[in-house]
């Protein structure tokens, strides 16, 4: 072998290996991660997914399927591999999984052609079906005001009590 071709194959290889890392790093810090095909799908709409995505703090990257097994193995996410056939893109959410999951579900209705396979959230990998129901669950912020609300009513029960008490109390003459 040349020295010439010995060159492009190393170059080559620290290329791949700056990919996988850069990848790995950013399902690293993922909560929730999609694996979807895209056969069919126009470069305009895969262009347009991509900018709004990256509007909600995520992002779509198409990667080769032998490179995201990589990444996946490096950080420590199995089972999503068994989901990397023929064109394949990578939704990788923004720091609230349940959020991403509904921005990203809004944006895919009318790009039919892209087909959620799988997901990993809360350290599993979800079939595609179930990544849906994902986007169904209620976020962070939503559940912290429904437990507000919930230890708050205690309180407004027991004051209206007295006050029907303090009330019934004057209205004898007590």
């Amino acid at each position: 072998m040349s020295t010439t071709t010995e060159t492009a194959q190393r170059s080559s290889w620290a290329s791949k290996s700056e990919l996988v890392a850069a990848f790995g790093s950013d399902v690293a810090q993922a909560p929730f991660i999609v694996v979807a095909e895209f056969r069919g799908t126009k470069v305009s709409e895969v262009n347009q997914l991509r900018r709004d995505l990256e509007k909600n703090g995520m992002s779509f990257t198409v990667v080769k399927n032998t490179l995201a097994k990589r990444a996946f193995a490096e950080v420590g996410v199995p089972g999503l591999d068994l989901h990397l056939k023929g064109m394949t893109g990578v939704i990788v959410s923004g720091p609230d999984a349940i959020a991403s999951a509904r921005v990203m579900k809004d944006l895919l209705k009318p790009i039919p052609t892209i087909q959620v396979r799988a997901g990993y959230f809360d350290s599993e990998v979800v079939a595609g079906d179930a990544v849906k129901v994902v986007s169904d669950l209620s976020t962070r912020e939503e559940m912290a005001a429904k437990l507000l609300g919930t230890l708050l009513e205690v309180p407004r029960q027991l004051l209206r009590a007295l006050k029907a008490h303090e009330d019934a109390l004057a209205a004898a003459g007590g």
